[in-house]
């Protein structure tokens, strides 16, 4: 008996611990941004300028969102806009900034993310016809950036999420 009350116990330690290891939307990712990050942003705005577009800034709520999605898609093991729970990508990331229009991009690198990872994201962005309409946008003015390191699948990768927004 005191065996299979040992193995329910251990048994819902495990789940509890599981659970806990979900993100949770409220907590949010990381405001601020690395110099990585930092850099993904310049390289839109390098994109921007190219074609007389205002410069996007950036807006710590979308960074948050941005840095949520990041760390849920490594953590569910997907490459999606949608979230995990099956949620659309706008319901998201109005849950971190109200906006009337929003938009979001996403790139996936093997290994880990690394410094100098800004020109190539923005770049495989610019050659997909869906990404540029989004990087290109005047109706977007703020942009926030995730980058998180992690495994997808069994291998090593670098997921980068840029959410962007209208003013309001």
């Amino acid at each position: 008996m005191r065996i299979v009350a040992s193995l329910l116990a251990a048994l819902f330690c495990c789940a509890l611990l599981a659970a806990s290891a979900v993100p949770d939307a409220r907590a949010g990712g990381s405001a601020r941004l690395d110099r990585a990050e930092r850099g993904v942003v310049r390289a839109i705005n390098r994109q921007r300028g190219r074609y007389g577009l205002r410069r996007v800034r950036i807006a710590r709520s979308l960074n948050r969102a941005a840095d949520y999605h990041s760390r849920e898609m490594l953590y569910g093991n997907y490459f999606a806009h949608v979230s995990h729970d099956g949620s659309p990508m706008e319901n998201r990331v109005r849950r971190f900034a109200s906006s009337r229009r929003v938009g979001e991009t996403l790139a996936m690198l093997g290994g880990r993310c690394r410094r100098h990872l800004a020109g190539r994201v923005v770049r495989m962005w610019m050659n997909s016809s869906g990404h540029r309409a989004i990087l290109l946008s005047s109706r977007f003015r703020r942009v926030g950036v995730g980058k998180r390191s992690g495994t997808l699948g069994s291998s090593r990768a670098c997921m980068v999420t840029a959410d962007f927004s209208s003013r309001r």
